[in-house]
């Protein structure tokens, strides 16, 4: 294997918890692909514990690899040829991955430690830590994406939102060589003015020259600023696009996505749209004027003088270097702001969402110091890029110094051995006045460059994620649901159930009962078409397999009131259509019918009341009976009710316990809870899930005969 290239890809990681994920990147490096830290650590589970090989297997599967868990030796591992995740033990106890690349005679093992680097063990060293003989062998498939093919795709999705701009930006850039060629006119007008015009003494000469000077640099500002209008145009609209289409496909990305991320993450992800704008506006704006600039001013010098002309020329590689040099602090410091950033915003947002826990706990202290040193940090990360800047500021400042002061002096001479002209060398001074500012912005452009790519390439980690499937065999009505031997797990963790069997029917009030985190609401949002299970079967009608059919033409047929209703900005009528366009008449016979009419009278202002943000003015029963009005309105044919009575008080429970007897002769129900006291009336039949299993179901009389979670509550 070529030493050079591992060490290249391999990775270290600051976290101890980190070194599975660490070594998965380095492999997936060395096969020339590439994935977030971040990604990696979502899907494989890893936690401030770390991950398991099983979260690694998991993990390695989804992103392309054909990933195989096995116990070997130290011969296995040398036939094998391959680099192989082994799981070792450091200090005797400490839990460790490490990466063996190859085996060779002479040097023994080769050893990619996510914490010491590359090295190698002989076989009795390595034999000391491999206690467990547990590995991961990792092969690419075809699904496996190579980095250089991620590029083009985001390449390719970048210009697709582009290529509606084409045409202004095109016109701003034949603007912008209009701009950069009458900004030579004062330079080369000084010159006319001190070697012809003045010495001349002829007025009608500067008269017509100021005048068409004037016209010139009038034009110049009309064109500036129509150059300007046409960006606005293309910025709003970019904007418009960009913004629009990443918030799209955030809406449609699975459900655990959204598990595993902040909503201050989210919210920074999406400002980055505007780093990305703001780029392409400098480069279709001053960029293009900069080049043009520094092109006709080397012109105009090489007209001049040619030495003066290649003594610039040749000084222009310095601000280059200077930038290029740091090019890899600045962009590392980029990415620590960025991340810290939404760290930040992420905390602002969680604590004001737990306002009063902070306060009931008196904790304010607690949460102000948290916030200090996380703000802090976000300062100092700042800080640090700023002292980039800064130091980039004084070199190339510096050398711009030399650069004019070399040219002074060299022109100045020239002028007393009357090579050139004092005009020449006013005109000469100014071009040089133009140029350097040039220079050190296109040299400087690599910055905000590095940071837009960093921001697209954070938006484009989110929309490349693969969407929920939608396709799939449309179907009008759900009589039956049936959960055969079906299993879960999260990843990198042990089963959470395994083997139920539940028959759910149209026309029955079916229930489950167990120990809190046993499975119940994840078996619910299984049913939502949340998460994916791992073993088993979901069949619908008898006929169809639930990832076989169409997700917006099942969804419009299920309902669902979960543990937290969502209450959104809006009064009551807002929260129950959810943007569905309907009648008065209609929206108002549908809560008489129900008899909703009765609670909503009670708020201030009837269904015209506003809620607050997050049903904030609202109790916790009052939001459930929103959430089941917004459910029934939508006539489902099957209900998920997941703790939908958790918060009411008994009329309440027992008014819309009387609702689900109801809707059932239409209605497939299945109910999620610890309450039990309602489902000796109401359940046709309850499933007991004990030990990750179904232990036990049928009714009440059936499930007192028989000790098990149900009949304890009773006889308690």
């Amino acid at each position: 294997m070529d030493l050079k290239h591992i060490e290249k890809t391999h990775m270290l990681q600051l976290d101890q918890s980190d070194c599975g994920v660490a070594c998965l990147m380095s492999l997936i490096k060395w096969y020339e692909g590439n994935q977030s830290i971040e990604k990696l650590r979502e899907l494989s589970g890893t936690t401030k514990q770390g991950t398991t090989l099983l979260g690694l297997y998991q993990v390695a599967n989804q992103i392309g690899f054909m990933a195989e868990g096995c116990e070997a030796d130290l011969n296995a591992l040398i036939e094998h040829k391959q680099p192989v995740i082994l799981h070792v033990l450091i200090e005797k106890q400490l839990h460790h991955y490490v990466v063996c690349y190859e085996y060779s005679k002479e040097k023994g093992f080769l050893i990619g430690d996510p914490a010491m680097g590359i090295y190698y063990l002989s076989k009795s060293e390595l034999e000391a830590i491999w206690v467990s003989k547990s590995c991961l062998t990792l092969e690419p498939n075809k699904q496996f994406v190579k980095e250089k093919t991620a590029k083009n795709s985001q390449r390719k999705w970048f210009f697709n939102l582009l290529k509606e701009d084409y045409k202004l930006l095109w016109i701003s850039v034949l603007l912008g060589a209009f701009v950069a060629g009458l900004g030579m006119a004062m330079s080369l007008f000084s010159q006319k003015l001190i070697d012809d015009i003045l010495p001349s003494h002829n007025i009608k000469k500067l008269i017509s020259g100021i005048v068409l000077l004037a016209i010139l640099l009038i034009a110049r500002v009309g064109i500036s600023v129509l150059r300007e209008f046409f960006l606005l145009q293309q910025s709003k609209d970019f904007n418009n696009r960009i913004n629009t289409q990443f918030f799209s496909s955030i809406l449609y990305l699975p459900k655990p996505f959204f598990d595993t991320r902040k909503i201050g993450e989210l919210v920074a992800r999406l400002n980055d749209t505007q780093r990305v704008q703001h780029v392409i506006k400098m480069l279709a704006s001053s960029l293009i004027i900069d080049v043009l600039v520094s092109i006709i001013s080397l012109f105009f010098l090489f007209g001049y003088s040619w030495k003066l002309g290649l003594f610039s020329l040749l000084s222009l590689p310095i601000y280059f270097y200077i930038i290029y040099r740091s090019n890899k602090k600045i962009v590392n410091s980029q990415k620590e702001v960025m991340q810290s950033y939404a760290f930040n915003e992420s905390n602002y947002i969680s604590t004001i969402q737990g306002i009063a826990t902070i306060k009931n706990d008196n904790k304010q202290a607690v949460f102000e110091k948290t916030n200090e040193v996380i703000f802090a940090g976000f300062q100092e990360k700042l800080f640090n890029l700023g002292k980039i800047y800064i130091t980039l500021s004084w070199q190339s400042g510096l050398a711009s110094v030399f650069f004019l002061i070399g040219v002074l002096v060299y022109t100045s001479i020239e002028v007393f051995n009357k090579e050139i002209k004092l005009g020449e060398l006013m005109a000469i001074l100014g071009i040089v006045g133009s140029l350097l500012p040039s220079i050190a912005n296109i040299a400087l452009i690599a910055i905000p460059i590095n940071e837009a790519k960093i921001a697209f390439n954070r938006m484009y980690e989110f929309a490349s994620i693969e969407k929920e499937k939608e396709e799939g065999v449309i179907i009008t009505e759900i009589n039956t649901i049936k959960i055969q031997n079906l299993s879960f797990r999260f990843a990198g963790r042990s089963e959470l159930f395994a083997n139920v069997n539940i028959n759910i029917e149209k026309g029955k009030f079916t229930a489950i009962v167990g120990e809190s985190g046993g499975g119940k609401s994840t078996l619910g949002q299984i049913l939502q078409r949340f998460y994916s299970f791992e073993n088993g079967n979901i069949v619908i009608n008898n006929t169809f397999q639930l990832p076989e059919i169409n997700l917006k033409s099942y969804r419009n047929l299920i309902g669902v009131v979960p543990q937290e209703v969502t209450i959104f900005n809006g009064n009551v009528i807002d929260n129950i259509l959810l943007g569905e366009v309907t009648t008065p008449e209609n929206i108002i016979s549908f809560l008489t019918a129900f008899g909703f009419h009765a609670y909503f009278n009670l708020l201030p202002q009837g269904l015209a009341t506003l809620l607050g943000e997050e049903g904030i003015n609202l109790s916790g029963g009052q939001k459930q009976i929103i959430a089941l009005a917004r459910v029934l309105y939508k006539k489902p044919q099957f209900l998920i009710l997941d703790e939908a009575t958790s918060s009411m008080d008994r009329n309440t429970e027992n008014f819309t316990m009387n609702l689900f007897e109801k809707i059932k002769p239409n209605c497939a129900i299945f109910f999620i809870s610890h309450r039990l006291n309602a489902l000796r009336k109401n359940a046709d039949v309850v499933y007991v899930l004990d030990n990750k299993t179904i232990t036990h179901c049928g009714n009440h009389n059936e499930l007192m005969k028989s000790d098990n979670f149900y009949s304890e509550y009773w006889v308690s």
